[in-house]
């Protein structure tokens, strides 16, 4: 007599067992069905005491209600992702990140859910910490630095006497390299506040052609100062975008700016502008000395100066925060350059926000 087949492994249970995040799943009618050893850590109930309960009172959630997220899930088919506090039963609150998402068979039945979720409170205090240095750095960076330029300036207007020429001359070089500290800390700061969210999009309706003038207006001197002529192409119709005009004028004047700064005197730079519908494609093209394909994977990173820099001063801080700018209005970066045939960086910007 053959022996009966043994039983099939019931699989999801293995899995959402062994999973680091806390997961609780529920039936139709919110009831648990299964969670794991993570969820009976954050939650405080054991899985023999959290299945049959009602979900909201075992997660005892700050969104658990009207808004609750597995419940949305559920009802649009859609996964529901949200921050949320959790009250729980040894009267801890926890700050998780939870994800929201409907069961549904192969047929589309919908047979219940499940949340994923994890404390998201080391990750919070991190955060703080990092937003306290740059606050700490912002000051006790900044203040000496505009301190020595105030007495610098005295120094230089005769306040405490008479200075010769050749004394004139030192005081230049380090007023000079004094201006280029300050520039250099500021970006550092707009950097730090941008990647920590500290500074964020303020939308307001631009119009393109305008905010790009102004940007082309206030280059033209540096320009012309190397006979580099800057050229821009617009379309016929006016076009008009949401988004913060400080930040998108600053991201453009960054590279405009590195255009003009490694082209060659007497070359051509082209900001040209199209429409693409519910995007608006922004390109700077130089005749500058190229980029390689291996430095162009780099080039938005952090500190990152590729060889074509050469002796141009700078911290690869201004490539890195125009990156920021276009990714915190939901836009995209690119760059298409080939070595010794100048460079084109592109960037779009959406029409409207995402709400």
């Amino acid at each position: 007599m053959s022996k009966p087949a043994p039983a099939p492994h019931d699989w999801s249970h293995f899995i959402i067992q062994s999973m680091a995040d806390a997961v609780i799943t529920v039936d139709g009618n919110m009831h648990v069905t299964d969670c794991n050893k993570a969820a009976q850590k954050l939650t405080g109930f054991t899985r023999k005491e959290a299945l049959g309960k009602f979900c909201g009172d075992v997660l005892q959630s700050s969104i658990c209600g009207p808004d609750c997220p597995l419940r949305m899930a559920m009802t649009s088919g859609e996964p529901v992702m949200r921050e949320a506090v959790l009250h729980n039963r040894l009267d801890q609150d926890i700050e998780v990140m939870l994800t929201a998402s409907a069961l549904r068979d192969d047929q589309g039945k919908l047979l219940g859910g499940v949340e994923t979720f994890r404390d998201i409170g080391p990750f919070k205090m991190l955060e703080k910490e990092r937003r306290y240095l740059v606050s700490m750095f912002a000051h006790d960076l900044k203040s000496p630095v505009v301190s020595v330029a105030g007495l610098l300036k005295r120094l230089r207007q005769g306040k405490v006497g008479e200075i010769s020429d050749s004394q004139a001359a030192y005081l230049d070089t380090i007023s000079q390299e004094i201006e280029r500290l300050e520039n250099l800390i500021a970006m550092f700061l707009e950097y730090a506040r941008l990647d920590l969210h500290i500074i964020t999009p303020m939308p307001s309706a631009i119009q393109v052609e305008e905010e790009c003038q102004e940007v082309i207006s206030h280059l033209t001197p540096q320009a012309e100062a190397k006979q580099i002529t800057l050229e821009a192409d617009y379309p016929q119709e006016i076009i008009v975008i949401q988004a913060d005009s400080l930040l998108f004028q600053r991201a453009l004047c960054n590279l405009l700016g590195n255009a003009i700064k490694y082209s060659s005197p007497g070359s051509r730079i082209l900001l040209s502008v199209k429409d693409m519908g519910q995007e608006v494609q922004f390109a700077v093209q130089d005749q500058g000395p190229g980029i390689s394909k291996e430095e162009q994977a780099h080039l938005f990173e952090l500190l990152y100066r590729g060889k074509g820099a050469g002796n141009e001063s700078g911290l690869g801080l201004g490539l890195a925060i125009v990156k920021r700018i276009i990714d915190a209005h939901r836009g995209r970066i690119w760059v298409d350059s080939t070595g010794g045939e100048g460079s084109t960086f592109y960037f779009t910007l959406p029409r409207q926000p995402e709400t």
